[in-house]
């Protein structure tokens, strides 16, 4: 149980039964989850902008190992994804605050109760020096980005089980709840290490579920994911999306406050 741990806390952090296989989709559910993926990913790059709130957990099947509340806002540029937000993360009992903002080349990071040097609240890490920091991104999804529990819209690798008409907080949507094959999913992951981890997933028998909510225009309002074993929720990721397409700022921190991550104290 452990081993499984370590398997699905790095989604997490630094972020059906296992007998039950994924029912054969028919051609029309497959023609409808390809669209369904199609139109949510045209909604999101119309629209580039979105505040969100997310809560995701990772356990051993006992008891909550790990959890986490992030609360920010993103802007879709040309150049790639930016974006500012609070994360709350409980380990053991014990919460801290690290605040992030995401910008093209790199990510600020401010950590509470972290050492830092006299002035300075932020180091500035690159993609060569962030690798602890991009795992905790991890939870959202395969993409390590904030709204990837959509990556498991793939019609490649999931299969529409249930399809309904609802209201969220007084908007209507359509709910469509989706069952996603571990081992296909790793098949469409291109970085080598979260393909490995949903090829694992596979051996250990967890399943993946996942569900999302998307207006009339096909703009999602909620998107989750479920890993399963046993029966139990041991990993879980929900985003939820407001605002989307309002004017938002992605404010980067004063230069005199910043420091190069490769001269923050060793700690």
């Amino acid at each position: 149980m452990r081993r499984l741990l370590l398997l699905l806390v790095p989604f997490l952090l630094l972020a059906c039964s296992a007998e039950q296989a994924p029912p054969a989709p028919t051609s029309a559910v497959v023609d409808e989850l390809a669209a369904l993926a199609e139109k949510v990913d045209a909604r999101r790059a119309e629209l580039r902008t979105a505040r969100f709130h997310t809560e995701g957990f990772a356990s051993d099947g006992e008891a909550t190992e790990v959890g986490n509340v992030v609360d920010g806002a993103l802007r879709q540029d040309p150049e790639g994804l930016v974006g500012s937000m609070s994360m709350d993360v409980t380990t053991g009992g014990q919460s801290r605050r690290i605040d992030l903002v995401i910008v093209r080349d790199g990510m600020y990071v401010s950590v509470a109760g972290a050492p830092m040097p006299e002035g300075k609240k932020w180091g500035y890490y690159t993609e060569q020096n962030s690798g602890d920091l991009s795992a905790l991104l991890r939870g959202f999804g395969p993409g390590s980005t904030v709204g990837a529990e959509l990556d498991y819209v793939q019609p490649r690798a999931a299969a529409i089980v249930g399809k309904a008409e609802e209201e969220l907080d007084g908007t209507p949507v359509t709910r469509y709840d989706l069952v996603v094959d571990p081992v296909k999913m790793a098949k469409v992951i291109e970085d080598p290490d979260i393909q490995l981890q949903h090829a694992q997933l596979a051996e250990h028998g967890v399943a993946i579920r996942a569900t999302v909510r998307v207006d009339a225009t096909g703009a999602p309002l909620q998107a989750e994911y479920r890993f399963e074993l046993d029966g139990k929720v041991v990993k879980r990721s929900a985003t939820r999306f407001r605002d989307w397409g309002q004017p938002i700022d992605i404010p980067v921190p004063p230069e005199a406050e910043v420091v190069p991550a490769d001269q923050l104290p060793s700690r």
